[in-house]
């Protein structure tokens, strides 16, 4: 029999413990505590385990842990510890080289050049893809175009033969060309009237659409898509007024067109449709 065992079972029994007790009491399956207390160490895990097992059941009896695991030790016939001799000869150390004051000084000479030479090329390069506003006025304003050579109507060269003082008169049509007539100089000049405002097709476009409240009982579901994406989606009462923005293109459908009226940049546009009730889809710049 094991003395390391019949010492653990002893100090239990004295005790008054039982095997189910200690078991829930060191948290040590009740039968790894028995193949203690038998000596059965190898139905145990392992060497190490067992070693914190003999530990711990020994705190919870009040024995000496140390010289039960050294009586386990003999038991289970371990050799002596393992001694561990220092070596004869160093270990390599790996030896730093400390660069000199020259080579750091070149190394750091170098660096500097080549980051102006770095910063100088990309100063270039962006000189040459954002060029300065005065270059880019100079670039994109076209050279005065020469004056046309048209020669004057014979009815402004005819001079009487006696006078000394000739006075030539451009044409109509030179004098249109020199000098770009005002909608008020046309009209003046008995040309037709420029049409009235228009709002412009270029981004952004801003769209309102609003209701009247002149009935008093006025509604019309509406959608609304701006640049692909559904902006809105509902119903509009009389006096509400709605606004939405776009880059590109906006599309409207609405159940009730003569109630909705547009506004596109701030020019009114009227009514989405004629026909009460009749759905119609209505864009902006127009098909």
């Amino acid at each position: 029999m094991s003395e390391l065992g019949a010492c653990l079972r002893e100090a239990r029994e004295r005790q008054g413990i039982s095997l189910a007790q200690a078991s829930v009491d060191t948290r040590i399956i009740q039968q790894s505590l028995t193949a203690l207390e038998d000596g059965a160490f190898q139905c145990l895990p392992s060497d190490v385990v067992v070693r914190g097992f003999i530990r711990n059941y020994a705190h919870y009896l009040g024995l000496e842990a140390d010289e039960l695991i050294e009586l386990y030790r003999r038991e289970r016939g371990a050799t002596n510890p393992i001694s561990i001799v220092p070596v004869t000869r160093p270990p390599f150390r790996r030896a730093y080289v400390f660069p000199s004051f020259f080579g750091i000084f070149f190394v750091t000479v170098a660096l500097i050049g080549v980051s102006y030479i770095a910063l100088n090329a990309v100063g270039r390069l962006g000189d040459r893809v954002n060029p300065t506003p005065a270059a880019a006025a100079a670039a994109t304003i076209p050279p005065p175009s020469p004056l046309p050579t048209t020669a004057p109507s014979p009815a402004a060269t005819d001079v009487p033969s006696g006078s000394s003082l000739s006075l030539i008169v451009p044409s109509p049509t030179v004098l249109s060309e020199l000098i770009p007539l005002t909608p008020t100089a046309a009209i003046a000049g008995g040309a037709a009237a420029t049409p009235g405002p228009t709002a412009t097709a270029s981004a952004p476009i801003v769209l309102e659409l609003a209701l009247p409240n002149t009935r008093g009982n006025e509604s019309s579901w509406v959608r609304v898509q701006t640049d692909s994406r559904i902006a809105f989606e509902g119903i509009l009462r009389a006096g509400e007024t709605v606004t939405f923005s776009a880059q590109r293109r906006v599309l409207v459908r609405a159940g009730n067109p003569p109630d909705v009226l547009v506004t596109v940049n701030g020019l009114q546009q009227g009514p989405l449709g004629p026909n009460p009730g009749q759905p119609v889809n209505w864009s902006w710049p127009p098909n």
